[in-house]
């Protein structure tokens, strides 16, 4: 498991007592954050918008669940106020009329965020019946599910700011920073100094620079598995294991020094550029380098180094595309 899904799955002390009582303690007390009629449907701890069973005012405890709650006959009774979050409410979903060739599949495909079996519980149907052309479907809203999505992201953000300071909460709780925002802040990155180079790196555990002086050292040890592991979900199949600092330099095997590296790349430009810090080192000049790796979002795989590189103290700057193609404005 990578440090980003450990980063949105993990929950800190305080985070924990609010998904089961749904109060918030800080060191100024405990705060009553929000009633939350959500609960997760195998421990009954409450849990975000959308998710969940929900047992808001009308609703019983022993209902299925979906993505929703409340009785098995999917009908919905409650009166506005809470129950505006319920998928029941015919503000949140809209009807769909099956057309021949439609499937329950091909219904959910209509929305980002929705399943089989949350439709099939909507619409009190089995996940596997047969359609009938003509049939109502309820389609619950993309604004209601992007809704439930965004509280979730916004309570796992709250949760990786409290982790990494001491509990506070932000100073607008309820619009905290979101993760991208937090892995992205410099003045949460910690240092790791090994084998005479310094690697920056980040909450989600991505390298962000590397700097030190150069040096030749054909005695270091490599590391398959990290060269097999290197990019996580990010990685590509026409990627290497590559690593930012090599072992001809005394590039340490430890994971933070290996990046998933396009093989083309891995083997023409950046080994041309070892071979050209090889022989200046030789010829008795002195290398230091600065590498910053660039990412697109939360990926774990850079889409280009920055690196500049002192021969004696004279500058040089290259940027190389971690791919055939810069894809810095977002493409993977």
């Amino acid at each position: 498991m990578d440090r980003i899904t450990r980063l949105k799955g993990a929950r800190a002390k305080s985070f924990e007592i609010y998904l089961r009582t749904g109060r918030l303690p800080t060191s100024r007390g405990t705060v009553e954050v929000k009633f939350n009629p959500w609960h997760d449907p195998e421990d009954g701890r409450f849990t975000f918008v959308g998710q969940g069973r929900y047992f808001g005012s009308g609703s019983q405890a022993g209902s299925h669940g979906g993505f929703g709650g409340g009785g098995a006959s999917g009908s919905w009774q409650g009166p506005e106020g809470r129950d505006r979050f319920d998928p029941r409410n015919p503000r949140n979903y809209a009807v769909h009329v099956v057309k021949p060739g439609d499937t329950l599949t091909g219904i959910a495909r209509l929305r980002k965020g929705v399943t089989i079996k949350d439709l099939a519980w909507l619409n009190a149907i089995p996940v596997d019946g047969t359609l009938r052309v003509g049939q109502k479907i309820k389609l619950p809203n993309q604004a209601y599910l992007d809704a439930g999505r965004d509280a979730k992201n916004r309570f796992a953000a709250l949760d990786l700011y409290m982790q990494t300071h001491g509990g506070q909460l932000p100073p607008d709780a309820a619009h905290p920073p979101s993760i991208e925002a937090q892995i992205n802040d410099p003045a949460q990155w910690h240092p790791v100094e090994k084998n005479g180079y310094r690697f920056d790196r980040d909450l989600a555990e991505r390298t962000r620079e590397v700097k030190g002086e150069v040096s030749i050292d054909a005695t270091a040890k490599r590391s398959r598995r990290n060269q097999r592991e290197a990019g996580g979900v990010d990685r590509r199949a026409t990627d290497d294991g590559g690593h930012y600092i090599g072992a001809r330099f005394n590039g340490p095997s430890d994971a933070f020094n290996h990046f998933a590296q396009d093989a083309s790349f891995n083997r023409g430009a950046y080994r041309a550029l070892e071979d050209e810090w090889t022989r200046d080192l030789r010829e008795g000049h002195r290398v230091a380098i600065d590498i910053i790796p660039l990412y697109s979002g939360l990926s774990q795989r850079p889409y280009a180094l920055a690196i500049t590189w002192f021969v004696d103290g004279e500058r040089q700057f290259k940027r190389f595309p971690n791919g055939k193609r810069d894809e810095q404005d977002g493409g993977r």
